[in-house]
């Protein structure tokens, strides 16, 4: 008896834990990379389900470095290769959103103390619109000298506001130490969080052409930095700032990815 008992509760437990698995992830998440491990051909899982697969190119790799990983087993590293990226090819909801919210982990291995570039691209959406179109597809990049983040939506070059680092604007990163940073849109107000605290608040346009076009990390128009970046997320809707500040600390996904098959009972979903 005591044995059926067991076996109808692992049972149940396993059951569980692959339907709160499946339901765990927001809806709104379109992409989410933990880089823990790479695919055959160069690829990286999309765990959101929806099979948007990044492609490892010219360079990027995943690195199983402790030091240069934030969680799981590896993470993204771009270092001192001016193409290096990881490239996600276009698909819908990343080409119609509206309101958006990027979340990842970074950490900085330096930028180089080159006279032509002001900047390092970590993040870009290209477009692949005509030269006549605005495409306001947004970037992230950090600024050489002086460590710390510009966001841009804009491929004219119009930039949504000062650098920014902890601490807010104007101040600067450390080396070689993670990070969490989200980028929140919503309306014509974007929000930069480090380690889950506002430190910036831009305005910029409220309706911008999207357009269709792939996903860059690294490999940007100017030279990447060189980086590592683990737990990429992208939503198409804006997160609160509760949910940004429960993202820094690991806990705003209540469970692993369905492929995981792995519950975290300590890790509840709180409600909006």
């Amino acid at each position: 008896m005591k044995t059926l008992i067991w076996l109808s509760f692992i049972v149940t437990f396993v059951a569980m834990t692959v339907l709160s698995a499946s339901a765990a992830l927001d809806p709104n998440m379109i992409l989410y990379f933990a880089f823990d491990e790479q695919l055959d051909g160069r690829k990286v899982e999309d765990l959101t389900g929806g099979g948007n697969d990044g492609k490892l190119k010219l360079g990027a790799k995943i690195t199983n470095e402790p030091a240069e990983v934030y969680k799981g087993t590896g993470a993204l590293k771009i270092f001192n290769n001016i193409s290096a990226q990881l490239l996600v090819e276009s698909f819908k909801e990343m080409d119609t959103y509206k309101e958006n919210t990027y979340t990842f982990q970074l950490y900085i291995f330096g930028v180089r103390n080159d006279p032509c570039c002001a900047e390092e691209g970590i993040l870009k959406k290209a477009n692949v619109l005509d030269a006549a179109d605005k495409g306001s597809a947004p970037g992230i990049f950090l600024t050489d000298p002086g460590l710390s983040l510009i966001y841009k939506f804009s491929d004219q070059g119009a930039v949504a506001g000062e650098a920014v680092g902890p601490g807010g604007k104007g101040e600067k990163f450390e080396l070689k130490k993670w990070y969490h940073i989200a980028g929140v849109k919503q309306g014509s107000s974007l929000t930069i969080y480090i380690d889950g605290k506002e430190e910036a608040r831009y305005k910029v346009q409220r309706d911008f052409v999207q357009g269709k076009g792939h996903l860059r990390i690294g490999g940007t128009r100017q030279r990447a930095a060189s980086f590592a970046m683990d737990e990429f997320q992208l939503y198409n809707r804006a997160l609160t700032e509760k949910e940004v500040a429960l993202d820094a600390k690991g806990i705003f996904l209540s469970v692993e990815p369905e492929r995981k098959l792995t519950t975290t009972w300590g890790h509840l979903k709180t409600g909006r």
